[in-house]
């Protein structure tokens, strides 16, 4: 198919044609090389220039040319179903078993491509999110296990806050220097933490009646206590006082 166009160098607005070559190169690949083709000068007008040929479109992209050229090769795919680069490239996406590189091929492509991809993937357990302004991300199956199993605990955790009854739980990490140990989608914040230090590392050590108390590794029984649920679903605990096991 060939488009005429108008374009303007110097004085004159100029007549051109446009037309596509598409060059096969196999598995549902090929270049597309589009030709402009210069043909002659029009007027120095450019109500002349269109009127003479009404269906020519003003083409910006040709202003200040004067002598045909050919774009350089733009890679075109005509299937969606086949790695287009990488270690499996023009290899059956469905076929492949790499799923940790098929999650990954996934981030570098796009449009319907991406569509298809991110497909298969949901046909492997996948989820795909979306957030701000139609950005995507991907949630593995093992990802989705680990949420449900936190929204459980947490739901779990809100029946025994809305009844006020002791926590018991046990911490693998001391408080931040916010004072807050996190347990999934809770958060527990002990009133007051004081640093210190071992061989050059800070740590933080939570502070009761003025004195610290190791918590590390130690079963925490949480008698007195507030609650409120954040915006984000997360829950803080505002512990006012806790005993240790022993």
């Amino acid at each position: 198919m060939v488009i005429t166009a108008i374009g303007f160098a110097n004085k004159f607005y100029t007549l051109w044609q446009i037309s596509e070559e598409t060059k096969p190169l196999g598995n549902g690949r090929s270049y597309v090389i589009t030709h402009y083709t210069y043909v002659k000068n029009i007027s120095f007008d450019k109500e002349t220039a269109l009127a003479k040929y009404p269906g020519a479109t003003l083409n910006e992209n040709l202003r200040g040319m004067t002598r045909s050229w050919d774009s350089a090769p733009k890679e075109v795919w005509d299937n969606v179903d086949t790695f287009r680069f990488g270690k499996y490239a023009y290899t059956k996406i469905t076929d492949n078993t790499d799923t940790n590189y098929l999650e990954w091929y996934w981030n570098q492509v796009y449009s319907d491509h991406k569509e298809y991809v991110g497909n298969v993937l949901k046909s492997r357990g996948y989820e795909i999110r979306t957030w701000g302004d139609n950005n995507q991300y991907l949630m593995s199956p093992e990802a989705l296990e680990n949420e449900r199993i936190e929204e459980a605990n947490k739901n779990e955790m809100l029946d025994i806050l809305k009844a006020n009854n002791p926590i018991e739980i046990s911490f693998d990490h001391n408080p931040g220097f916010d004072g807050c140990c996190r347990n999934g989608n809770v958060y527990y914040h002990f009133q007051e933490v004081k640093e210190n230090y071992y061989q050059g590392w800070e740590y933080y050590l939570p502070v009761v009646n003025g004195k610290q108390k190791r918590i590390k590794n130690k079963n925490l029984i949480i008698k007195n206590y507030t609650y409120r649920t954040e915006d984000n679903g997360n829950i803080t605990v505002e512990i006012l006082d806790f005993d240790i096991v022993k």
